[in-house]
């Protein structure tokens, strides 16, 4: 990973406005935030999206036979959230503390660590499902078990599509709807001067939403320096006709960071 040096950096853009769930102040909200204002930035962060679990009943059928199953992909915290929400009885969860835990990024890995107490965690180096999907089929033996996936009812075929091709069984569960926030156009509001900014959007959800929020109101779109968390949402923002200013290699702070800083230093030197 490349060494930025934050003195000799020049920042064209300070302010910063990471637009994520409501449900997302956490401790990776958090790190965003020190790693961008470490680095001179004045950080804002706009609730955008908000989540409604369902099919609880399903999900919680497939975690009562654990013997069922190889193991289990998380492509999301929220993912991990729908299991936590329908395990309560940790006995629920016990047997699949050994079992293998396929993560997308840090975040979600050190969520399925800590909440659900998961023992065997793979992929945190993975920034999006195209780059899991392919650890699933270099690690997974054809016609094993099914994995457990849980998912977003908008989520991208992507990492059922690649197993199945390779003789990898998957049972999908639709276990949670992605919603706008009912207070996002008011929110956005509150920075909407000016000033350019850089917004960085860490789903297609969040693209959509803010997007039309903002066509809404007519608002310049030149004010806005696009940031993307990964390809998947790099080319929702191409599909929306808006100019990405960077992307992220990876889905964490520091990635975010080196993608900002160089698209800083190319702007500079054009």
């Amino acid at each position: 990973m490349t060494i930025i040096n934050f003195a000799n950096m020049a920042i064209r853009y300070k302010s910063v406005v990471l637009c994520r769930g409501l449900s997302e102040k956490n401790d990776s909200q958090e790190a965003y935030v020190k790693t961008l204002k470490t680095a001179g930035y004045v950080c804002d962060c706009l609730p955008t999206l908000c989540f409604e679990f369902i099919n609880g009943f399903e999900l919680q059928a497939c975690l009562l036979s654990p013997l069922s199953y190889h193991g289990m992909i998380l492509t999301s915290r929220r993912a991990a959230e729908a299991i936590g929400l329908v395990s309560k009885d940790d006995n629920v969860l016990h047997p699949w503390k050994s079992l293998p835990v396929y993560c997308v990024g840090t975040a979600t890995e050190s969520f399925a660590k800590s909440h659900l107490g998961s023992e065997n965690c793979f992929g945190s180096q993975t920034g999006n499902s195209k780059e899991l999907a392919e650890l699933l089929v270099a690690s997974i033996a054809k016609k094993s078990k099914p994995l457990l996936y849980p998912c977003s009812e908008i989520g991208r075929e992507t990492i059922e599509k690649t197993l199945n091709e390779n003789d990898i069984s998957v049972h999908k569960i639709i276990a949670y709807r992605t919603l706008p926030s009912k207070t996002l156009e008011q929110d956005l509001l509150k920075f909407l001067d000016n000033s350019p900014k850089i917004f960085v959007f860490f789903s297609p959800s969040t693209v959509e939403h803010i997007i039309a929020s903002l066509r809404k109101i007519s608002y310049n779109m030149c004010n806005i320096k696009a940031v993307a968390i990964g390809p998947v949402t790099r080319q929702a923002l191409f599909d929306a006709e808006i100019e990405v200013y960077a992307t992220a290699s990876k889905p964490d702070p520091a990635s975010l960071l080196e993608a900002i800083s160089n698209a800083e230093k190319i702007q500079v030197k054009e």
